[in-house]
C-alpha cells in the first residue's frame, strides 16, 4: 500500500504531462496512512521513517523514466535538488498522515482497554 498507491499517483501525473502533482501527493498520503493503519506497533516506526524516502524514491524514478533527456550530466544534480525541495511538502504530509493514524490507533486502544 505504502508504495503501490504513490506509484499509481506518479503514473497518473506523469501520463497527464503535468509532472509530479496532486494525484501523486494524494496517493502518497493515503498510502502512508493505510500502511500505518495496517502495521503493527513495531512497524509504526518504519512507516513514519520510510515515508519521506518512499516519496523521494518514487519521485526520482518517475521523473527519470518520464523525462530522462532532461536529466543528463550536471542537470541530474539540479533535478535531484528540485525533487527534494518540491517533494518536501508531500514527504511532510505523508509522515503527518502516518502520525495521525498512529495517534488515533493509540487513543482507540487505550479507550478500549480502560473504558
Amino acid at each position: 500500500m505504502a508504495v503501490g498507491l504513490p506509484l499509481v499517483g506518479a503514473g497518473i501525473d506523469e501520463l497527464s504531462g503535468s509532472g509530479m502533482g496532486l494525484a501523486f501527493a494524494v496517493c502518497a498520503v493515503l498510502g502512508t496512512g493505510l500502511a500505518a493503519a495496517l502495521s503493527t506497533r513495531s512497524g509504526w516506526w518504519w512507516v513514519v521513517a520510510a515515508s519521506p524516502l518512499v516519496v523521494l524514491g518514487i519521485t526520482a524514478v518517475a521523473e527519470l523514466v518520464a523525462n530522462s533527456d532532461l536529466y543528463q550530466g550536471n542537470r541530474l544534480a539540479t533535478g535531484s535538488a528540485k525533487w527534494v525541495v518540491h517533494g518536501f511538502p508531500v514527504m511532510a504530509q505523508a509522515a503527518a498522515a502516518a502520525l495521525l493514524v498512529i495517534v488515533v490507533r493509540v487513543v482507540r486502544d487505550r479507550r478500549r482497554h480502560h473504558g
